[in-house]
């Protein structure tokens, strides 16, 4: 029974692709000028919020795995990471987080070995980065706000494991 809705599905979608044809076949001149102005509103929405998403995701990876960007963020080209129809590679990303967490500093006490806050340890980082997360709303900087909290989350993660 499982093969035979196979094979009718496997019929349905080879008609489906038929009656595209046809339809584009059969489309006047107008309706191809609305279905190609369509399509290029749709890349053109895409070419636009791609780079915020990948810069977003960028630094999102880069908080999970405790690394600063703020000091390479001039060098950091963000649509290396757009594919050509517009989506965002995380696997790019999370590659250029990893060679970058070896070339930028590491954010917070855990990674240098030393603890200079002169505090009681991630209490205290969690309650300066709340302070700081503050800050930067009244600034209306809401990217830090963005860096700020997903930092406070990865070191949360890093807490628990």
């Amino acid at each position: 029974m499982a093969r035979q809705w196979e094979k009718r599905a496997k019929e349905n979608g080879t008609a489906a692709a038929e009656l595209e044809k046809l339809k584009a076949a059969n489309q006047t001149e107008q309706e191809k000028a609305i279905a190609a102005a369509e399509k290029n509103g749709r890349t053109a929405a895409l070419s636009e919020a791609a780079p915020q998403i990948a810069q977003a995701r960028l630094e999102a990876a880069a908080a999970r795995a405790g690394v600063d960007l703020a000091p390479l963020a001039e060098f950091i080209d963000v649509t290396r990471f757009i594919g050509d129809d517009g989506t965002v590679d995380d696997k790019a990303i999370k590659a250029a987080v990893e060679k970058l967490g070896k070339l930028a500093p590491a954010r917070g006490a855990g990674r240098s070995g030393a603890d200079l806050g002169g505090g009681g340890g991630s209490g205290d980082q969690a309650h300066s980065l709340d302070k700081e997360i503050a800050q930067a709303k009244a600034n209306g900087d809401w990217r830090t706000v963005m860096r700020l909290e997903n930092s406070k989350l990865a070191t949360a993660e890093a807490a628990q494991n």
